[in-house]
C-alpha cells in the first residue's frame, strides 16, 4: 500500500482559488501570518480589491519542504559576473 501524497489531499480538500482565510487554514497559521508572508514575498498572492487571492497549487508549492541535499544558490552575483557596459 502506498502512502498518500499530502499535496494530493490538499488539492482534493481546497478549491483552485483561495482566500486568505483558506490559506491560513491550509497552512495552520493566522491570517496575519499569511499577509506577512505575501508582503515578504514568501507566498505568491494577488490583490483582489482590499483582499488577496491565491492559486492553490502555488500555495502548496511553497509548503513543500526543501531537500537538504539539494544545493541552494543564495549568493548575490559577484562584480566579476557583470559585463562592462561601456
Amino acid at each position: 500500500m502506498t502512502t498518500p501524497d499530502p499535496a494530493d489531499e490538499l488539492r482534493r480538500l481546497y478549491p483552485p482559488i483561495l482566500t486568505t482565510a483558506l490559506v491560513a487554514e491550509m497552512m495552520h497559521c493566522t491570517i496575519g501570518d499569511v499577509r506577512d508572508k505575501v508582503h515578504r514575498g514568501d507566498l505568491p498572492g494577488m490583490r483582489w480589491g482590499q483582499q488577496f487571492r491565491f492559486f492553490r497549487d502555488e500555495v502548496i508549492a511553497t509548503m513543500i519542504p526543501v531537500d537538504p541535499e539539494e544545493p541552494v544558490n543564495d549568493e548575490e552575483p559577484s562584480e566579476e559576473t557583470h559585463e562592462d557596459e561601456t
